[in-house]
């Protein structure tokens, strides 16, 4: 018995020094976040106060011992991503991924909810049950789920998350929380459960191991922002991201 908890607490401590923590990053505020439009693709620069969060988001990380950025090959989270990387001295390299875009919205992109509503009367069942309906020429919840997965599996097993040092992903709410859900076992119909805002800090430590799996990973911390009232809160009245 006390040679089974011995060698329990080992694998326990090994398993926390193994740790790599992964900072994930919710791009600053757009114009069309503000406007509450679906931007998914669409390349939709920071706005003013977007880039004022990028900048907090640099100070907040500036003395975190991070190697590596990952972002989304996207405007706001590439903006987002350089002015993180060019307050570290070196600046840091900024590795860019479609993978880590936003979902595609198709035909409803630039559009705000009461616009598709109207619109689409007939094309509604993504906002009642995004696991079965996609947006009108637009992405499924599943390809979202599988290209985020391959990421970050890609990620755990690359060089750099062996390497010395944090890494940081910026990307978008419905990634982010996807990832979130994949890695903590949730149902991704509860993703809506996890708050992110615009300009937010989470973070996870990823337990390194050799298993060719999802990784195992503890959430570490949830939505951290520069203000604790958000700058930018849309209600939640159906499954939409922005």
């Amino acid at each position: 018995m006390v040679e089974a908890k011995t060698k329990a607490t080992t694998t326990k401590r090994d398993a926390v020094q193994n740790a790599r923590r992964l900072w994930l990053v919710r791009h600053g505020l757009t114009e069309w976040n503000v406007q509450e439009r679906f931007c998914g693709h669409s390349d939709v620069p920071l706005s003013a106060r977007g880039r004022v969060q990028a900048r907090w988001l640099a100070r907040r990380l500036e003395k975190e011992a991070i190697s590596t950025i990952y972002t989304s090959d996207l405007a706001r989270a590439r903006e987002t991503a350089t002015i993180i990387a060019s307050q570290r001295t070196p600046a840091l390299q900024v590795k860019v991924s479609a993978a880590w875009r936003e979902m595609d919205f198709g035909a409803w992109e630039g559009l705000t909810f009461s616009e598709i509503a109207d619109q689409f009367k007939d094309q509604l069942g993504f906002f009642s049950d995004p696991e079965h309906f996609s947006p009108p020429n637009g992405e499924s919840l599943a390809h979202l789920l599988q290209r985020v997965q391959a990421e970050l599996a890609a990620i755990a097993y690359s060089d750099d998350m062996q390497m010395e040092g944090d890494a940081v992903i910026v990307s978008h709410g419905g990634p982010l929380r996807i990832l979130l859900c994949s890695i903590l076992g949730m149902p991704v119909e509860r993703q809506w459960q996890l708050r992110l805002d615009h300009g937010s800090l989470s973070a996870i430590d990823f337990l390194l191991t050799h298993e060719p799996t999802v990784p195992r990973a503890i959430l570490a911390s949830l939505n951290v922002q520069q203000s604790t009232r958000p700058s930018h809160s849309p209600k939640v009245r159906s499954p939409q991201e922005r």
